[in-house]
């Protein structure tokens, strides 16, 4: 993997390529472009065993001829400027900052933007003609999700952190996470929760400590940042779980950490194929663990419902699996959150037990791992 100087000098030579290329085509009388591969549904495939491939077999161009594009392009010429410019410096910015970067009087009636969305469009428009994540040229989002556990690594600064004695929820993962080199993995398996609540009792509980694993909190839908590191952990031979709630949004957050996910197809190495969804699950609730507690379920709302029909149609979610625990919703418009063992457990001792139950059992049946 390139180091971080070298990736960064990589980004500065492919902008300045671009503006070299504009000058020079403006310098023939000739009007500038700048070609590059849309992440449209043509250019992305699905495989079961990698995830979503960013395949291009097209291209669009954005011509500096056409009325409409030359705002576009010059939106991307204006945008690389202020990302090499806050490489030079050693800057980042997040894509807040860089919608209030165009909020400036000189762009008025140009490129002055309706609202953020415009600015996101562009920066999504920017990783495709560079060929880079955004996080490469500056543009960064905040931290979202912690990891906890024996597992020790040198981040960014050269410091060497234990990602279980730096905090009661752990190490924050950084927007960058190719930049850490892990010096020792010391747990079974990782435990990635979508909800930070269960997730902080079982760490409050002791369970990563007693049973060797650790626990990724992802805080609802895993974060681009958090799901590199995931893979990068999987790359090391580390077991990746995901716990979930048992809902159609819930199945969606488990297979973007496996798959990745059509808006992230164009960047590399966010999907982590060997990592095992291990619930909540409809046999939970129809045979298993939460059979005598169906009383707890929560109806769907319409939005949930909906997102159950559109998930008979994802690309990520068509093996057989998928489909059977979608279904689920489908015929009982019923769905189950995190928070059910709670519901289980009037102790925290009982919780203790009921959270290593689950674990044990599920940890064995999908990945092979005893605890």
């Amino acid at each position: 993997m390139a180091t971080e100087a070298e990736s960064v000098e990589e980004i500065k030579r492919r902008i300045m390529e671009i503006a070299e290329r504009m000058i020079e085509d403006i310098e023939r009388g000739e009007f500038p472009s700048i070609r590059y591969p849309p992440n449209s549904k043509g250019n992305i495939e699905f495989r079961e065993d990698v995830g979503y491939i960013f395949r291009p077999k097209t291209f669009s161009e954005i011509e500096g001829d056409r009325v409409k594009s030359v705002k576009t392009l010059a939106g991307v010429l204006y945008g690389l400027a202020k990302a090499l410019d806050h490489l030079e410096n050693g800057l980042t910015m997040t894509k807040r900052d860089f919608y209030y970067l165009h909020k400036v009087e000189r762009l008025k009636g140009t490129l002055f933007p309706e609202d953020q969305r415009e600015t996101d469009a562009r920066i999504v428009l920017m990783e495709l003609i560079l060929g880079a994540p955004r996080e490469a040229f500056s543009i960064t989002s905040d931290p979202r999700g912690w990891i906890y556990g024996d597992i020790e690594l040198v981040d960014m600064t050269g410091r060497t952190i234990r990602a279980d004695r730096v905090g009661e929820m752990g190490y924050s993962v950084p927007p960058r996470p190719e930049n850490i080199k892990f010096k020792r993995i010391g747990v079974k398996a990782v435990v990635a929760v979508e909800k930070v609540g269960p997730a902080k009792n079982m760490i409050e509980l002791g369970i990563p400590e007693e049973y060797n694993l650790a626990i990724a909190i992802l805080k609802g839908q895993a974060s681009r940042s958090m799901r590199r590191f995931l893979r990068m952990l999987s790359d090391e031979g580390v077991p990746i779980a995901i716990l979930t709630d048992f809902s159609p949004w819930s199945l969606r957050i488990a297979a973007t950490v496996v798959y990745n996910s059509i808006s992230s197809a164009h960047i590399p190495y966010l999907a982590a194929p060997e990592a095992r969804f291990i619930g909540i699950m409809a046999e939970d609730v129809e045979t298993g663990f939460f059979k005598d507690y169906q009383f707890a379920l929560e109806p769907l709302t319409q939005a949930d419902l909906k997102a159950a029909m559109d998930n008979v149609h994802l690309p990520n979610l068509q093996h057989p699996f998928w489909q059977r625990e979608n279904e689920w919703f489908l015929k009982n418009k019923k769905k189950a959150e995190l928070e059910i063992f709670k519901a289980m457990s009037p102790s925290a001792k009982e919780l203790k037990e009921l959270f290593v139950s689950y674990l044990r059992e599920k940890l064995e049946d999908r990945l092979g791992v005893s605890i």
